[in-house]
This record gives structure tokens, sequence and C-alpha cells, in this order.
């Protein structure tokens, strides 16, 4: 990863010329990427392959010959500008003699606007050629990449929330008719007759004279003409290649046309038309508004439908590429409802939408539906919005039982149900359907003469909700009561009958109910009323911190926005042949951020997509209940205020190189990416998160006053309790345009909880009324320790150098030390399937038992070679229980307090079958809670901040072995791995 920030580099040609001399510009495209995709050699797979110029996005000049093509602030990409072409044949030029050097393998995409590289088929002989090439930034393999939502059907799925115009934000009213803002929108297509996308006839012309600067186009495919675009959806591409349209469902469409309805909602839900009437299975919803409905929508189509719902998804490669034309095509939002990384911020994709915001597109990324547990957040990125999902409450239901009680859940239809016999599933099988089928509500599974006129109570699992209330109507069922069998979130859909879908709780309440009130059990289902005033609640499933990257000095999300029972567009093959449909997720919350973001820009064109994110985010409104900054952000996003901040917090493209360098990336080219590092604590952001507070630790933020009037502004911090802390200066009166640093001094006191975020806000409030709020997580450490110590030989000392959070004593525990011996494996590549795991020519198995009293078990693999990837997997019984797939020549499990039994370790290589044999050695490790070993460190007087040395001692190591131990750090959740060869 050090090598990725030279991509970012916004001049000079890093690669070098005596390996790839210089070459004329291509003058056609057909060898880089257009036209049929290639067929697929055997054994190769297909990268992405990251260049270290700078793309036509930020490239400001500095290369002899070449003007700068970046955008000049408040202004489009302009790919029509002849320097734009000069430049991009010039980066067309370096990648073609890159294939030459590789011996023109199969390419499928150039990329040259937001990203500086191509996608192509190689081998694994290729992949190390390039990685020993000095222009040469990283060679990622394309995966695939699931949508943020818990789509009907295809998946467990979950609701979506209703956007009546009543909810809609009066900002998008305004007085004068300002400028569109384009949204790009990165997801499965779009449903065109859906009236949200409703709109006039538009030719060239009219767009370039009422969008002018945008130059994307309406591309033709199956069932999508050119007459599709309109005054609303002005363009829309598809990208498949890396997909494969061979690999396609029947029920996918080879176009822009959206065959899953997901990016139909996304579209609708950031700028679908106003004042929609909605109708569902003959129920009225009254009006809907895009939340930008004076917004233009681009699609990019990269998200595709397989035959096996496994196979659905995005591929890298795909994704890269809709980027790479949106940013080109000039759009100046973008919504990405779509999967990432928990822990890179320079992933291909990062790096792209790095180019792309420092080129003016604010990017709008959903959070992830990894919640409830801690650091599931996705996107950590500090130049995107990271955006979760709440709760607004909407379309909710009770279910009442004849003994009295009530239980809520999710219930979409408005009209009461019973009293009426309450029947289980299970208890009313067809003849010959086993009883579990039936529990399930399988199709055909219910009898018909005990579900008559019943509620029937239908287990949710293995099939499509709404399948299950279509069985229960099939046999005559009058309503549904859904019960999860399992933590999970609650989906209002629109069910084939009236129902109220329940929790685990809920469910076995109501379960014990009909069997102990036997044939007299009675139930009715009734609709809430829609409760507006309310304060929204997280929603369970929303990706949540600490991030994992930077060291959690990023707080993720940045916020919030409604992501549960949505109802907006969808597509009717997909939805039962209906026009509008509810679903959940992040990939809902995400395009509510892009519409309000495209608000701001229209109100604000020469803001910077960080001013506009910070305006979102001082502004945000708190969640009901706990739910703090590391779990929700700073808030619900509230379109009123957010046009509105009064104070931004802006960051640009040196900022982001200066955190970069300070994340330890060097530039490839020998010199520095920014005039000085800057922390990721002490980024520019509308946040402030620090992960290992050692000492006293003072954070900078500089403000702008973006208001038209001068303005005094006093600040004022709540929480963060067993924290000390300064704001310094503690007031500030700015005039309009003016900027002022302030900065916060924060250190743990005797009440602080060591390894634990202490959370609040910085507030700063205005002498005209404005509220400038800022999320804050600050965690003390008692020590800062390296994760693992590397030593050689039968006896020796290693120097472990840390830092202490503390004045006093630290009195490190030992564990170990474990000897064990390592076996060579050779293995072939291959596929490898997870549910039935078997051995292979690409796969080795390693039985093991774990006995009771295990503190620590951790398997690890050292491939021969550093550019072989493999993959571990561990299994108790046929449960998978841990995975390390990066892939990469270094893999680590670590399983701590272990049940015991009978474990599997699966290593694995990955890659195309046919690859040549590599080596790799697997060792295994078990330590015992009693475990000492010979491993010996003594106390040691440290102070507050400052930098202190433990050294460890061991002899009498057999060396046919390698051993492992651990250090552990009383009053800290740290540890460090010792391990000697």
């Amino acid at each position: 990863m050090g090598r990725v920030l030279a991509a970012l580099t916004a001049t000079g040609a890093l690669i070098a010329t005596t390996l790839l001399g210089t070459v004329p510009a291509l003058g056609a495209q057909s060898a880089l990427g257009t036209g049929p995709a290639p067929t697929p050699d055997p054994g190769t797979r297909l990268y992405v392959v990251v260049l270290a110029n700078a793309p036509a996005a930020t490239y400001d000049g500095g290369i002899p010959g070449f003007a700068a093509t970046a955008p000049q602030a408040g202004h489009r990409f302009d790919a029509d500008r002849p320097a734009v072409g000069r430049y991009r044949a010039h980066l067309r030029s370096q990648q073609q003699e890159l294939l030459d050097l590789l011996g023109h393998p199969a390419l499928l995409y150039s990329y040259t606007t937001a990203l500086n590289g191509f996608a192509a088929r190689l081998s694994p002989r290729q992949v190390d050629t390039l990685q020993r090439l000095p222009g040469v930034l990283e060679v990622a393999p394309s995966r695939l990449l699931a949508l943020d939502d818990f789509h009907r059907g295809r998946t467990a799925s979950v609701p979506r929330v209703p956007t009546p115009e009543a909810a809609q934000p009066s900002v998008h009213r305004a007085r004068k008719p300002r400028p569109s803002v384009v949204v790009g929108v990165i997801d499965s297509g779009v449903w065109p007759e859906n009236p949200s996308f409703a709109g006039l006839p538009i030719d060239r012309t009219w767009l370039s004279h009422n969008v002018p600067g945008f130059t994307g186009t309406c591309e033709p495919g199956t069932a999508w003409t050119a007459t599709d675009c309109n005054t609303k959806v002005i363009a829309a591409r598809y990208f498949v290649r890396a997909f494969g349209a061979e690999n396609l469902a029947s029920s996918d469409y080879l176009s822009a046309r959206d065959g899953t309805g997901h990016g139909s909602m996304t579209a609708a839900i950031a700028a679908g038309e106003r004042g929609v009437d909605v109708h569902i299975a003959g129920q009225d919803f009254g009006l809907t508004s895009g939340t930008d409905p004076t917004a233009k929508l681009s699609i990019y189509k990269a998200c595709w439908t397989a035959p096996n719902p496994s196979g659905d998804g995005c591929q890298t490669a795909d994704v890269l590429k809709a980027i790479d034309r949106a940013v080109s095509d000039g759009v100046q939002v973008i919504s990405y409802s779509i999967g990432g990384s928990r822990t890179s911020t320079t992933s291909p994709i990062g790096i792209a939408f790095l180019n792309a915001a420092a080129a003016g597109v604010f990017v709008s990324a959903a959070a992830g539906n990894g919640g409830p547990g801690a650091g599931t957040v996705t996107h950590p990125a500090p130049w995107l919005a990271t955006v979760g999902a709440s709760d607004p409450g909407w379309h909710r239901g009770s279910v009442r039982l004849g003994d009295g009680r009530t239980y809520d859940g999710a219930m979409l239809w408005d009209r009461p149900v019973g009293p009426a016999r309450l029947v289980l599933a299970g208890d009313a099988a067809a003849p010959g359907v086993d009883q579990a089928q039936a529990s399930l509500c399988y199709p055909g599974s219910l009898a018909a003469d005990r579900v008559e006129g019943a509620i029937v109570v239908c287990e949710r699992g293995v099939i499509a909700r709404v399948s299950k209330s279509a069985a229960v109507s099939r046999a005559g069922g009058r309503a549904m009561v859904l019960v999860n069998m399992r933590p999970g979130a609650l989906a209002a859909d629109a069910h084939a009958v009236p129902t109220v879908h329940v929790g685990v709780a809920a469910g076995r309440a109501i379960r014990q109910y009909v069997r102990s009130a036997g044939p007299s059990a009675r139930a009715s289902l009734a609709p809430e009323p829609a409760s507006r005033g309310a304060t929204p609640r997280l929603a369970r499933f929303s990706g949540r911190g600490p991030a994992r990257a930077a060291d959690a000095d990023l707080l993720k999300p940045d916020l919030v926005a409604p992501g549960v029972n949505v109802i907006a567009a969808g597509s009717p093959p997909a939805d039962g042949g209906q026009l509008w449909t509810p679903d959940s997720g992040t990939s809902m919350a995400a395009p509510f951020a892009a519409g309000v973001a495209a608000v701001v820009m229209a109100r604000h064109p020469t803001w910077t997509p960080a001013m506009v994110k910070s305006a979102l985010m001082t502004t945000a409104l708190p969640l009901l209940g706990r739910a703090g900054p590391l779990l929700a952000g700073a808030g619900e996003v509230d379109p009123r205020a957010a046009v509105d901040p009064g104070l931004v917090y802006n960051a640009t493209l040196a900022d982001w190189f200066g955190f970069l360098h300070g994340q330890g990336f060097a530039s490839t080219s020998g010199r520095s990416l920014a005039q000085q590092t800057i922390t990721a604590s002490n980024l520019n952001l509308p946040s402030i998160s620090v992960g290992d507070l050692l000492g006293t630790r003072s954070i900078t933020r500089t403000v702008t006053n973006v208001s038209g009037h001068t303005e005094r502004y006093v600040a004022r911090l709540r929480g963060l309790r067993g924290i000390a802390r300064t704001i310094v200066p503690d007031s500030l009166t700015l005039s309009p345009g003016e900027s002022a640093t302030y900065r916060v001094d924060f250190s743990a006191t005797r009440h602080a909880r060591y390894g634990t975020f202490a959370v609040g806000s910085l507030t700063w409030t205005g002498s005209r009324g404005h509220l400038v709020t800022s999320p804050v997580a600050v965690r003390p450490e008692l020590v800062e320790v390296p994760d693992e110590l590397r030593g050689r030989g039968s006896g020796g000392t290693l120097l472990l150098n840390a830092t202490a959070g503390v004045t006093g004593t630290i009195r490190p525990r030992v564990l170990g030390l474990a000897g064990s011996r390592s076996v060579n494996l050779h293995l072939g590549a291959g596929p490898f399937d997870r549910g039935r795991p078997q051995p292979g020519t690409s796969t080795a198995l390693r039985a093991l038992h774990v006995p009771r009293g295990t503190a620590i078990a951790r398997f690890a693999t050292e491939a021969a070679s550093a550019g072989d990837g493999f993959e571990l997997f561990v299994y108790r019984g046929r449960t998978l229980v841990a995975r390390s797939t990066a892939p990469s020549a270094r893999e680590v499990v670590v399983l701590h307090s272990p049940r015991a039994g009978e474990y599997r370790v699966f290593v694995h290589r990955s890659g195309q079958p046919g690859s040549r044999p590599a080596s790799v050695a697997y060792t295994a490790w078990l330590l015992s809670r009693a475990d000492r070993g010979n491993l010996r460190l003594q106390p040691v007087q440290v102070t507050g901040g400052q930098p202190f040395l433990l050294r460890a001692r061991w002899h009498g190591l057999d060396p046919a072995l390698k051993w492992f131990g651990v250090i552990r750090y009383p009053g800290s959740p740290y540890h460090t791995d010792v391990i000697i060869d």
C-alpha cells in the first residue's frame, strides 16, 4: 500500500521512461477497452491496475506539452476541452505501453478521468511483472460487490421509507429558478416509465442549453432507446464487460433498464419528480417526491442480476468505469449504494472517489448493513459522506392477542384486520407437506381447510417474505404475522394479505400464546397512524463505528438518513407488477443525503464537496436513544437547515494528500505528496475522533463564515466523560467569508475508561441563531504498543517500543511461548465453496482438536512468494467461525477463548484454475490459560504521553519449531503477539 499515494500526485510522469519509453498517442480506442468484451483466457483473472500519473479530473499541469485539465472551483469537469483530449491520449499511450510489455492481455476498460489505469485479464506472471514496475501503484483483483439493501425476494429482505410530499424539505421551492444539479446514480439502472422519472423529450441542443457543461448521453440497449431519456433522466449508460453479458439472468436487461428495482429506488429517492401519486396493490400512499425534485438524473448501471442470487452484484472493474464516466460526463453528485471496504481508504474505488471529490463531485456512499456490531461501517475514506440508516418509525402496525397483549411491528397495509382465528403455519401443513416447510409458509404448503379466514403465523427465512404472504392468500388466509427467528430488521413489504412483521421476542410470545390457547386463539392487526413529529432511531442493521481505518482517528459514519420502510419507484417485473415498492437499507439512506447535497450545491455552486458535507453534518438532528457519534455520526440530515449552516469546515486535495502521507504512504516519485503531514485526527473535518489518547492531544480545526453577516460564536463541549478538555479560543467573531482556527486539548482524568470511547459534541452557538455542531469521540489508552514482534533463535531479547497513557507502573503479563511445527503446502489455484468446503488441488485441509481451557488459537500462513495469494477458513464442525480472505501472501486468524471441539482449517489458494502451483507454510498454535512458557518481561515505570521500552527475553527454544506468545497489559484491551522463528 505504500505505493498507492503516487497515484494521487497531481503532476509528474512517474512511469519510468527508461522502462516504458515514449509512444505516440493512440488514435483509436479500440485497443483500450471498447467493443465486445474479450473472451477470458484460461489461467487468467480480472485485475484493476492503477498507474501513477494523475487522471484528467485532478491533473493541474506540470508535464511539458500538456495543459491542466482539472476543473476550476464551482465548475464541472469539461470533457470537451481540447486539453482534456490530449492528456487522455497521453495516459492511454502509457497504458498501451504496459499492455504491449505484458504481451497484449485481454483488456476490458481504460480509465482516464477519475482514475488512471485499466482493467485487464492477467496471468499470475503478468501480475508479478506489473507489481515490480515503478509506475504501477496497485494491481487489485476485480471483486463482486453487493448492493447495500435487504432486497425483497432475492435475499432476506427488509423494507424502505416513504417520502410523502408533506415530509419533503421546502428548500427546493426557491423563489428564483436555480441551475439544475446532476445526480449520478451508480446502481442497477432505472425503470423509465415510472412517474418519478417523467419528463419531456430532449435532444443534444436542449441538453447543452439547459445543462451546460454536461456531456452525458443516452446509450441504447435492450428495451431502451434514446427516447427513454428526458428532462428528468438526461443520460443513461451501462457497464457489463467485467460482470459478463453471458452471466445475466433472463430477467435482467442488457441496457440501463432496471431489472431489480434497486436502482429505480435510489434514483427516485435522490431526485424523483415532485408530487407523484403512489399506489401499491390498490392502496393509496399519497404524494411522493424526490429529495431534490429539481435535480437531473444521470444513470450508470453497473450492478446486475445473475441466474443464481449468489452471483448478483457489481464487479469492481464495471463500477470504476461508471465512476470514471460519471465524472467525465460532469455530474456534481454521485449516489453510491454499493458495498465497500471497512478498512481501506485507498482501494481503487477509494482513489477514484478521491479524485472525483477533488474535481468538485460530492459522493454519498452507503455505510453498509453490517450492524449492530461495532466496527461494521464501510467506506471509511474522509473525502466521502458515509451515510447510515435511521428508522423514522413509518409503516408500523400491531398484533393484539386475544388475552389483551399487544406487540408492535412493521406493517404496510392501512386497514385493520380481525379479530380472527390465529393459527401457526406449522400446525396447518397440507397433506404430505413437511411441518418445517409449512412453518416457513412455502408456496402450496398450507391446508386451505385449516387456514381459511385465519391470521397465519409464518416464520421468516429461506424464501422471500412476500412469497409467504402469497402462500397464505392462496390457501384462503385472511392475514399474516411474520416472525423473526433470529435478530434482524423488520420489513413493511407489499404483501398479498395484511401483514405485521415482528421481532424475535414478540414472535416467541405470540407462538406461545397460540400453543396455550389452542383453537380459541384470536388476534387482530391494526396499522398505527404515522407520527411525523417522532424523533427517528438508528436502524439496527446500519453499519456503525468505530472506523477500522486510520486507527479510528476518522469518525464514521458521518451522518444518517431515512433508511427503513422507504417507499419509492421499483421495477414492475421484480416487484409483482407494481410501480412502487418498500425497501430498507443504507442503500435508501445514501441517495437521500445525495439529494440534500444537490439542494445545497444548487444554492451554493462554488462550495467544495467538503463544505457541502460539513453543512449536512453540522446541522444534523440527534437521534432518539443512545445513538451517539460512533453509531450515527452527526445525526440525521436536516434538509432545511443544511442550506444555511453558518460555518463550514473545508478540506482540499492537498489536505487529503497530507492525510495519506501521514498514514505512511510514500510517493514512488521520491518526493512528498504534500507540504506537510496531516494526522487523521487533524484533518479539517466537521467531526473529531481521537482513537488513541496518550497524555495530552491537541486537535485543530478551521471554520469559515459562509453566511452573509458578521456573527459571534461561542463554543461548548458536551459529554466526554473522564476526558479533560480546553478550547482555545472559545469564542470567535467572523465577518462573511472570514476563517479562523481553533484548538481543542484533550487529556484523560482518573475517571477515564481506558480502551473505551468517550463521546460528546462540540457546538458553536452563533449570535444570529446558527448552531454548528460536531460529533466528538475520544478513546484514552493505557498504552500504545505494537501488534506484533518477531524474533529468531533459541534464545534472545526483543525490545518493545511503546508509549504510555498514564504515569505509574506497567506490569505486563505473558502467555506462552508455545511451539508448533510448520507444514509446507503446495497448491494450485481454483474456487472454494464456503458452504461445502472440500480439500483439493487448490485447497488443503488441516484438522485440529481445541481442548477446554484454551485461551488463544492462532492459525497463520506465509507464502514462499510475496505475489501469491492465499486464504484461511476456520470451521468448528460445519460452522465457519473465522476467515482471512485478503487474499495475500500472509494470512492470520486468531480465536480468543475458542469453544472446545474439533476444528477444520482450510488453506485455499485463490485465482484462476490452471495457475502454477505455489508454496505456503501453515502453522497453528494453541495457548492454554495456564501456559506461562519462558517469555519473560519486567515491570517498568512510565510517564503519561512518553515512550518507554520493554525487554522480552527467551531461551531454550527448539529451533525446529516456530514459537508463539502473547504480551498483555492489564487495564488495556490491546496485546502484542510474539513470533519466534
